[in-house]
């Protein structure tokens, strides 16, 4: 009657008795005496326990896999098997769960203390037997029972988190790989180092021959780490490949890659990147350049040349109509190389947190460490790793070098006729400038968006607005203004230079531009004639070419529009008209 009315005061709730005294457990109880199996017995069902009985080490392993208890208390002294062999035998048979183990004595000397311990068990109580003393024991083994029951379902439950994590890692490494599957990494004009902080990459890599025979290069580095910031890959390399098979100007795909990140980005999120154009005999370059840190040109004798600053926000971080797609361009010798990176090889840091930085890292374009050997990426990386600790990143490292020489892509080469049919018709655009519309605006701009609109000017885009926008400048400053370049050689010079530009430009009332671009589709050769007309007393092209040879940093326009147009560059009337052709044929 007593157990029955127990039983019913202890109806559970999750296991738990409803009279506060603890979780209900099943309790093996082995001991060679029946008198102490009975008082326990008592003692554990009086307490709302279930409980079974052994009278020795062998009937307690079987006992203890027929029925699988939650806890054991086990006598020391016994035949057959003792305590302690019997422990050591029922904890090998609990791997996989924790049985506690409390050992029943009547010793109480320290070392006979330390076997039951030792021995496997978990904790011991002595004999003769204190009821609130077992209950309290039992109450805590069972609490933690219930912790590490609860420890193991959320280890299981993480274990099965991890193995979807995986599988749906693989499926996204899978579609990243599909998607950048196209970009031509085989190239013999790219080398290239790219070790991502972790499984996703943040920096991407992207190149693909044109139709013209020459090579676009991309290196980009997306706001963070990891998946999150891998995800901006696909929509960016969609669009680089879909425009570098048409042949479109890096300005233009500059600024459709902005369009697609900030429609599909957050805020929060862009893309720093640099792009490179690299025509088909490799001494023509174009840069668009926004966000990553400096380029840097170097000669084919490994002579630091130039470091080309970024000049424009990062990609998908302005709207379409403040995007600028203005760019560099250089004419370079075989052999020259670009580097482009990501800002985590200069934020890399040592064991002393000292950062790497951009002055020891471009101190190593030097021709005594890239002429160390062939690989001129590996020695810089080398020396890269003998200061930062590259076990333990922190962020993405990319090392792009883009070889100056004759593109080999046999498979597209020749494919120009796609860009310049035969047959074209030959068209002329005439344009005259104010005093007014020399003050305001992006007149070489201005005419460039119509000039590329006529059949297949589209892809020479970036090479022609160069081209005009010196020569704009050439008969604007030299020309109409009468500006004299000497003034820059002094500390202030450039200062002085641009202010007296605004005061003359502010105060021109008379003065006039004249700029005529034509198609000349010509056996001898197809391309785009520019004849420029200013009304000033004339450019003295005689004093550049003496000056040319000297080591300015300015005065460069003409020598770029030689680059360019090879050459066919011819001054008139004195210094007041500048006509170039520029060929549209490789």
């Amino acid at each position: 009657l007593f157990l029955s009315l127990n039983s019913l005061i202890c109806s559970s709730v999750d296991g738990q008795c409803l009279d506060g005294r603890g979780k209900w457990m099943l309790i093996l109880i082995v001991d060679d005496m029946a008198s102490n199996r009975k008082l326990l017995v008592w003692m554990l069902e009086d307490e709302g326990h279930e409980t079974i009985e052994a009278a020795n080490g062998e009937e307690a392993l079987t006992r203890f896999e027929q029925e699988a208890p939650d806890m054991v208390l086990l006598d020391i002294v016994m035949p057959l098997m003792d305590g302690y062999e019997t422990a050591q035998a029922l904890k090998n048979k609990s791997i996989n769960r924790y049985v506690p183990i409390i050992f029943l004595t009547a010793l109480n000397d320290d070392e006979a203390l330390a076997k039951c311990l030792a021995s496997g068990g978990d904790d011991f109580l002595t004999k003769p037997f204190n009821e609130m003393i077992l209950r309290a024991k039992i109450n805590a083994h069972g609490r933690i029972q219930e912790l590490g029951k609860q420890v193991s379902k959320k280890n299981q439950e993480l274990l099965i988190h991890q193995e979807q994590t995986q599988r749906e890692h693989e499926i996204v490494e899978h579609v990243f790989q599909n998607a950048l599957s196209e970009s031509f990494l085989s190239s013999g004009n790219i080398n290239y180092y790219l070790s991502p902080m972790s499984a996703f990459n943040g920096d991407v890599m992207l190149a693909s021959p044109s139709p013209s025979g020459g090579l676009y290069v991309m290196l980009g580095d997306f706001t963070g780490h990891g998946l999150s910031a891998a995800v901006g890959s696909l929509p960016i390399s969609r669009v680089f490949f879909a425009m570098t098979k048409s042949g479109l100007s890096i300005g233009d795909m500059a600024a459709e890659m902005n369009a697609h990140l900030a429609a599909l980005l957050p805020d929060y999120m862009f893309c720093a990147a640099t792009l490179v154009e690299l025509n088909a005999q490799g001494n023509e370059v174009v840069m668009w350049c926004g966000g990553l840190p400096d380029a840097v040109l170097v000669s084919s004798g490994g002579k630091l040349l130039q470091k080309v600053e970024s000049m424009h926000m990062p990609l998908g971080s302005l709207d379409e109509h403040e995007f600028e797609r203005g760019v560099y361009t250089f004419s370079l010798e075989k052999g020259a190389r670009i580097y482009l990176h990501s800002d985590g090889i200069i934020e890399s840091t040592d064991d002393n947190n000292d950062m790497f930085g951009e002055e020891r890292f471009y101190g190593l374009f030097t021709p005594e460490l890239l002429n160390r050997c062939e690989d001129r990426i590996g020695s810089i990386i080398s020396e890269f790793s003998k200061f930062a600790n590259t076990e333990e990143q922190d962020d993405d490292i990319s090392l792009v070098e883009v070889i100056c020489q004759p593109v080999d892509v046999p498979e597209i080469a020749q494919s120009v006729a796609m860009i310049n049919p035969t047959g074209d018709l030959p068209w002329k655009m005439r344009f005259e400038l104010s005093p007014d519309e020399m003050r305001f605006g992006d007149p070489p701009g201005a005419m460039l968006t119509m000039i590329a609109a006529a059949h297949g000017m589209n892809s020479h885009k970036d090479y022609l607005h160069t081209i005009l926008t010196e020569m704009y400048l050439n008969a604007l400053e030299h020309g109409v203004l009468g500006l004299d370049s000497g003034i820059k050689e002094t500390e202030d010079g450039y200062q002085e230079f641009y202010a007296e530009k605004r005061r003359r430009l502010k105060s021109l009332r008379d003065g006039k531009m004249e700029i005529v671009v034509s198609y000349v589709n010509k056996a001898s050769g197809s391309g785009i004639k520019i004849w420029i007309r200013d009304s000033g007393k004339g450019f003295d092209f005689n004093g550049y070419k003496a000056e040319s040879a000297d080591d300015h940093s300015f005065g460069r326009g003409i020598s770029l529009i030689r680059g360019l147009c090879g050459g066919r560059v011819n001054f008139k009337e004195g210094g007041r008209v500048l006509e170039v052709f520029y060929s549209t044929q490789v």
